[in-house]
């Protein structure tokens, strides 16, 4: 059951993220790109921040142990191997988050399909900011990469209300409902 759900959660995901560049396809270059002074500043910078974070996350799946959280500020804690903020080989523009994102999505279906049941609890090891070993199961880290994206997805759907345009329904019930 555990597997099922996952998957429903990985699909949604991907069903959002499509519906959400779908809509951003009729955007200007200028609106993609304006400074909304929201997230990762754009509809475009949020838009790469998901994908590269989907992308490092779904790397992330594979390894263990995870790298080593460092603190940002008070109880905010990141893991510290790739920046979430830019794609080292080049910031991706709209056509190439439309080519490559559902490769990521394919990836992360596929390692999951693949993924022996008794390893979906398996727990990766991370170095806390205190030095301390911390246990994540993988179940968790899938679930934290869906969130992720769900936050920032519900900014970009601001971001494209405040350019005066309607954005998709990407809520979870209008997915169960297809």
């Amino acid at each position: 059951m555990i597997r099922q759900l996952l998957f429903t959660k990985l699909d949604y995901s991907a069903w959002a993220n499509q519906r959400l560049l779908d809509a951003c396809v009729t955007l200007t270059g200028e609106q993609l790109d304006r400074d909304l002074g929201v997230s990762h500043r754009s509809i475009l910078g949020t838009l790469q921040h998901i994908y590269i974070a989907e992308q490092v996350w779904s790397e992330r799946l594979r390894a263990n142990p995870l790298p080593p959280l460092v603190e940002r500020q008070a109880q905010v804690f990141e893991i510290e191997d790739r920046p979430l903020s830019h794609d080292p080989y080049s910031e991706p523009g709209l056509e190439t988050l439309e080519k490559h994102w559902p490769k990521i999505w394919e990836a992360s279906r596929q390692w999951l399909k693949d993924l022996p049941e008794e390893e979906l609890d398996r727990e990766t090891t991370c170095l806390s900011a205190s030095g301390e070993t911390v246990f994540v199961s993988r179940t968790k880290i899938l679930l934290h990469m869906v969130n992720h994206s769900t936050l920032h997805r519900g900014q970009v759907m601001n971001m494209l209300r405040s350019l005066g345009k309607q954005p998709p329904g990407t809520d979870l019930f209008s997915f169960y409902l297809l």
